[in-house]
């Protein structure tokens, strides 16, 4: 079964359709021919970004 994937290319953003054979390897986008790699399986979360924390008041 296909899957469909987004070019990460912010200037691009191409949806494209790669075979499932794929998957966790490194296609060209045939739009802005920039490389990316496919997720591995559909349940891979997208990868997290560490979370900014308030500054915390100092105690004197």
């Amino acid at each position: 079964m296909p899957v469909t994937v987004m070019c990460p290319n912010l200037r691009c953003r191409a949806t494209l359709s790669v075979p499932d054979k794929v998957r966790g390897k490194r296609v060209r986008c045939p739009q802005c021919s920039i490389t990316f790699q496919v997720p591995a399986s559909a349940n891979t979360p997208p990868p997290r970004l560490p979370q900014k924390t308030a500054p915390q008041p100092e105690e004197q």
